[in-house]
């Protein structure tokens, strides 16, 4: 038992059972208050103060619309802990061989789709926008990790330089639109079945402090092409329609699905390093159990993208990749 905790948060909570969570890489820490049968669940952000913030910023955002997302009983803006509504254990990673996985999916796109239509872009500062420099930063993880890992040696200069100019012209080539809401970690393990409530209210949504301002496919990429888990993707053109036309796009169909899949390559790319990162960070090698699915996602993607350069430059990275 935390007495800690039990300290810092309301006296009403001291006969509850408390029970820790797993969290990932997260540095914030999540427990679960029992008393009978009502759960709560507490989320401590002390070593966290920015994402104790964006939490609520974002919260303040998607309480505006008809999502799931879960209640803010009390917040303590002084010990940076949030005592919140309890979704429960359904989340879609955990269920998927005992629920209709297009059915999943298809409340968790719908879910996209009133974020997409009802969250307006502001150039306030609340959220960042997405750029060439995030992008160019995130791909890096990629040459800093996952090479030296796989290779066992540092990347070249002139490679990198390559790989980075591939990359570079790609993102020139497409006319992006950066002002989108975007949860970020749309993954299914970041998704709660709901099945008391309705039609898209049946997805609850967690971890979206690190929301920001970009394209309306990241999101449903990183969806259907989940990183962790590797699930059947014949819905995948499915549902790539189905938002698309649900979303008033004022683009070609094709160049929105070159927006997918370019944006999800990169995406693949960056978390072959991310992995590798975290394994060695957390020393939690678990991580390194990603990476084949991981490949797996990045080899179709590059696939849909037409790109033979881009091809060319990941067999020089990956000998025997494509």
């Amino acid at each position: 038992m935390n007495f800690d905790l039990f300290d810092k948060i309301s006296s009403k909570y001291k006969d509850y059972k408390l029970e820790k969570i797993k969290s990932g890489a997260s540095k914030r820490t999540f427990y679960r208050l029992i008393k009978g049968s009502n759960s709560l669940i507490c989320l401590d952000s002390s070593n966290e103060k920015k994402e104790y913030n964006n939490f609520l910023m974002v919260h303040s955002y998607l309480s505006k619309v008809n999502v799931s997302i879960p209640n803010v009983y009390e917040n303590d803006d002084v010990n940076n802990i949030l005592i919140l509504e309890d979704f429960g254990n359904l989340r879609f990673d955990r269920i998927l061989r005992n629920y209709p996985l297009k059915k999943l999916l298809e409340y968790a796109v719908r879910t996209l789709i009133i974020l997409k239509n009802d969250i307006y872009y502001n150039n306030s500062n609340d959220l960042s926008a997405y750029n060439y420099n995030a992008f160019k930063s995130e791909i890096s993880e990629f040459l800093d990790f996952y090479y030296p890992y796989v290779h066992n040696k540092e990347i070249s200069k002139n490679l990198t330089e390559e790989f980075y100019g591939c990359w570079q012209s790609y993102f020139d080539s497409i006319n992006f639109n950066f002002i989108n809401f975007v949860h970020k970690d749309f993954n299914i393990n970041n998704l709660v079945y709901l099945p008391l409530r309705k039609d898209h209210l049946k997805c609850g949504l967690l971890d979206f402090q690190g929301a920001f301002w970009g394209e309306c496919c990241w999101d449903l990429f990183s969806l259907l092409e989940d990183s962790r888990i590797y699930f059947d993707d014949q819905f995948n053109d499915y549902f790539i329609k189905f938002y698309y036309k649900s979303t008033n796009q004022n683009i070609d169909i094709n160049d929105f699905k070159e927006k997918y899949y370019m944006l999800n390559c990169a995406r693949q790319t960056r978390l072959l390093g991310r992995w590798v990162k975290l394994s060695k960070e957390l020393n939690q090698s678990f991580y390194l159990g990603f990476i084949e699915t991981t490949k797996e996602r990045l080899v179709k993607g590059i696939g849909k993208t037409n790109r033979k350069n881009l091809k060319i430059i990941y067999n020089k990275l990956i000998p025997g990749l494509l």
